[in-house]
Protein backbone atom coordinates (compact mmCIF):
# COMPACT_ATOMS: atom_id res chain seq x y z
CA UNK A 1 0.00 0.00 0.00
CA UNK A 2 3.16 2.55 -0.54
CA UNK A 3 3.21 4.83 -2.92
CA UNK A 4 3.61 4.19 -7.01
CA UNK A 5 4.75 7.68 -6.97
CA UNK A 6 8.67 8.74 -6.99
CA UNK A 7 10.50 8.98 -4.06
CA UNK A 8 11.77 11.99 -6.01
CA UNK A 9 8.26 13.46 -6.70
CA UNK A 10 7.23 13.27 -3.09
CA UNK A 11 9.97 14.64 -1.56
CA UNK A 12 9.07 17.48 -3.67
CA UNK A 13 5.73 17.75 -2.83
CA UNK A 14 6.83 17.36 0.77
CA UNK A 15 9.11 20.24 1.10
CA UNK A 16 6.65 22.36 -0.84
CA UNK A 17 3.75 21.33 0.93
CA UNK A 18 5.60 21.91 4.35
CA UNK A 19 6.65 25.47 2.92
CA UNK A 20 3.03 25.99 2.71
CA UNK A 21 1.90 25.39 -0.50
CA UNK A 22 -1.67 23.94 -0.71
CA UNK A 23 -1.08 22.55 -4.15
CA UNK A 24 1.44 20.18 -2.93
CA UNK A 25 -0.37 19.07 0.02
CA UNK A 26 -3.43 18.74 -2.23
CA UNK A 27 -1.43 16.69 -4.61
CA UNK A 28 -0.27 14.33 -1.84
CA UNK A 29 -3.70 13.65 -0.60
CA UNK A 30 -4.76 12.54 -4.24
CA UNK A 31 -1.52 10.75 -4.71
CA UNK A 32 -2.16 8.85 -0.70
CA UNK A 33 -6.17 8.30 -0.65
CA UNK A 34 -6.99 5.75 -1.87
CA UNK A 35 -4.39 3.32 -0.10
CA UNK A 36 -5.26 5.48 3.41
CA UNK A 37 -9.08 4.65 2.40
CA UNK A 38 -8.11 1.02 1.97
CA UNK A 39 -6.20 0.73 5.24
CA UNK A 40 -8.78 2.44 7.07
CA UNK A 41 -11.57 0.16 5.56
CA UNK A 42 -10.00 -3.08 5.99
CA UNK A 43 -9.70 -2.20 9.61
CA UNK A 44 -12.81 -0.33 10.78
CA UNK A 45 -15.07 -2.52 8.43
CA UNK A 46 -17.34 -0.12 7.21
CA UNK A 47 -17.52 2.83 4.76
CA UNK A 48 -18.85 5.83 6.20
CA UNK A 49 -15.80 5.02 9.20
CA UNK A 50 -13.61 5.09 6.66
CA UNK A 51 -14.13 8.22 5.01
CA UNK A 52 -14.42 9.79 8.53
CA UNK A 53 -11.04 8.05 8.98
CA UNK A 54 -9.22 9.50 5.97
CA UNK A 55 -10.70 12.89 6.41
CA UNK A 56 -9.05 13.11 10.11
CA UNK A 57 -5.74 11.57 8.47
CA UNK A 58 -5.36 14.39 6.40
CA UNK A 59 -6.76 17.01 8.51
CA UNK A 60 -4.01 15.87 11.24
CA UNK A 61 -0.92 15.24 8.08
CA UNK A 62 -2.10 18.72 7.69
CA UNK A 63 -1.76 20.32 11.31
CA UNK A 64 1.72 18.18 11.48
CA UNK A 65 2.80 18.69 7.96
CA UNK A 66 6.07 21.12 9.13
CA UNK A 67 6.78 19.12 11.71
CA UNK A 68 7.58 15.40 9.48
CA UNK A 69 11.39 15.11 9.81
CA UNK A 70 11.07 13.10 6.03
CA UNK A 71 12.67 9.66 7.94
CA UNK A 72 9.88 7.56 6.12
CA UNK A 73 8.75 8.46 2.97
CA UNK A 74 5.08 10.16 3.47
CA UNK A 75 3.37 7.56 2.02
CA UNK A 76 4.49 5.67 5.13
CA UNK A 77 3.56 8.74 7.52
CA UNK A 78 0.55 9.25 6.21
CA UNK A 79 -0.01 5.07 6.31
CA UNK A 80 0.96 5.22 10.09
CA UNK A 81 -1.28 7.90 10.81
CA UNK A 82 -4.45 6.26 9.37
CA UNK A 83 -4.08 2.75 11.28
CA UNK A 84 -3.47 4.84 14.53
CA UNK A 85 -6.47 6.75 14.12
CA UNK A 86 -8.37 3.45 13.06
CA UNK A 87 -7.28 2.05 15.95
CA UNK A 88 -8.64 5.25 18.19
CA UNK A 89 -12.11 4.64 16.53
CA UNK A 90 -12.28 1.47 17.34
CA UNK A 91 -10.96 2.02 21.20
CA UNK A 92 -13.61 4.89 21.28
CA UNK A 93 -16.46 2.69 19.88
CA UNK A 94 -15.76 -0.45 22.18
CA UNK A 95 -15.52 1.93 25.02
CA UNK A 96 -19.32 3.10 24.53
CA UNK A 97 -20.75 -0.92 23.87
CA UNK A 98 -23.78 -1.83 26.25
CA UNK A 99 -24.90 -4.88 26.87
CA UNK A 100 -28.36 -6.05 28.30
CA UNK A 101 -28.03 -8.89 30.71
CA UNK A 102 -30.63 -11.83 31.03
CA UNK A 103 -31.87 -10.35 34.19
CA UNK A 104 -35.12 -8.90 33.18
CA UNK A 105 -36.81 -5.89 35.84
CA UNK A 106 -40.50 -4.89 35.07
CA UNK A 107 -41.73 -1.61 34.57
CA UNK A 108 -44.12 0.40 36.56
CA UNK A 109 -47.06 -1.45 34.37
CA UNK A 110 -45.68 -4.33 34.68
CA UNK A 111 -43.65 -4.65 31.24
CA UNK A 112 -40.61 -6.82 31.24
CA UNK A 113 -37.43 -4.69 30.84
CA UNK A 114 -33.74 -5.86 29.80
CA UNK A 115 -31.28 -4.57 32.88
CA UNK A 116 -28.41 -2.81 31.04
CA UNK A 117 -24.99 -4.24 31.60
CA UNK A 118 -21.90 -2.29 31.07
CA UNK A 119 -19.30 -4.25 29.43
CA UNK A 120 -16.65 -2.31 29.71
CA UNK A 121 -13.65 -3.46 32.31
CA UNK A 122 -13.97 -1.17 35.57
CA UNK A 123 -11.62 1.82 34.89
CA UNK A 124 -9.04 0.66 37.43
CA UNK A 125 -8.82 -2.98 35.51
CA UNK A 126 -8.27 -0.76 32.03
CA UNK A 127 -5.56 1.11 33.44
CA UNK A 128 -3.87 -2.16 34.81
CA UNK A 129 -4.49 -3.63 31.63
CA UNK A 130 -2.89 -0.82 29.82
CA UNK A 131 -0.18 -1.20 31.86
CA UNK A 132 0.52 -4.65 31.70
CA UNK A 133 0.10 -4.79 27.75
CA UNK A 134 2.51 -1.56 27.71
CA UNK A 135 5.10 -3.28 29.42
CA UNK A 136 4.55 -6.74 27.58
CA UNK A 137 5.49 -4.60 24.03
CA UNK A 138 8.54 -3.10 25.58
CA UNK A 139 11.71 -4.17 23.59
CA UNK A 140 9.44 -4.92 20.53
CA UNK A 141 10.09 -2.57 17.83
CA UNK A 142 6.90 -0.12 16.99
CA UNK A 143 7.06 -2.78 13.22
CA UNK A 144 7.24 -6.19 14.96
CA UNK A 145 4.23 -4.40 17.86
CA UNK A 146 2.29 -3.37 14.86
CA UNK A 147 2.28 -6.39 13.07
CA UNK A 148 1.50 -8.52 15.37
CA UNK A 149 -1.51 -6.64 16.90
CA UNK A 150 -2.95 -6.53 13.15
CA UNK A 151 -2.09 -9.84 12.87
CA UNK A 152 -3.60 -11.24 16.24
CA UNK A 153 -6.24 -8.64 16.70
CA UNK A 154 -7.37 -7.35 13.63
CA UNK A 155 -7.36 -10.80 11.85
CA UNK A 156 -4.96 -9.90 9.09
CA UNK A 157 -3.93 -12.53 7.21
CA UNK A 158 0.49 -13.15 6.59
CA UNK A 159 0.05 -12.03 3.11
CA UNK A 160 -1.94 -9.16 3.46
CA UNK A 161 0.79 -7.88 5.78
CA UNK A 162 3.56 -8.86 3.70
CA UNK A 163 2.23 -6.57 1.13
CA UNK A 164 1.72 -3.86 3.28
CA UNK A 165 5.63 -3.89 5.09
CA UNK A 166 6.71 -5.39 1.53
CA UNK A 167 8.57 -7.72 2.73
CA UNK A 168 7.36 -11.63 2.46
CA UNK A 169 4.73 -13.87 4.35
CA UNK A 170 7.39 -16.23 5.56
CA UNK A 171 9.36 -12.87 6.92
CA UNK A 172 6.16 -11.59 8.58
CA UNK A 173 5.14 -15.30 9.96
CA UNK A 174 8.61 -14.89 11.76
CA UNK A 175 8.18 -11.52 13.01
CA UNK A 176 5.08 -12.70 15.00
CA UNK A 177 6.19 -15.89 16.12
CA UNK A 178 9.27 -13.98 17.57
CA UNK A 179 7.14 -11.23 19.00
CA UNK A 180 5.18 -13.64 20.86
CA UNK A 181 7.71 -15.49 22.01
CA UNK A 182 9.38 -11.88 23.24
CA UNK A 183 5.77 -10.90 24.62
CA UNK A 184 5.57 -14.39 27.04
CA UNK A 185 9.03 -13.56 28.31
CA UNK A 186 7.99 -10.04 29.28
CA UNK A 187 4.65 -11.11 30.74
CA UNK A 188 6.95 -13.92 32.67
CA UNK A 189 9.40 -11.95 34.30
CA UNK A 190 6.30 -9.61 35.04
CA UNK A 191 4.55 -12.06 37.57
CA UNK A 192 5.64 -12.30 41.51
CA UNK A 193 7.92 -14.43 42.09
Amino acid sequence: MTSKVPIATESLLLERAKAGSSEAFSELVRLNSSSVYGISLKILKNREDAEDNLQNVFYKAYRKIRTFQGDSRVSTWLFRIAINEALMQLRRRSDKEVRYSEVISTDDEGHAVPEAEDSRLDPEMRCITADLAEKAFRGCTPAMANIFVLNKAEGWTNRELAKVYRTSAQTVKSRVFRTRNRLRQQIAALKPA
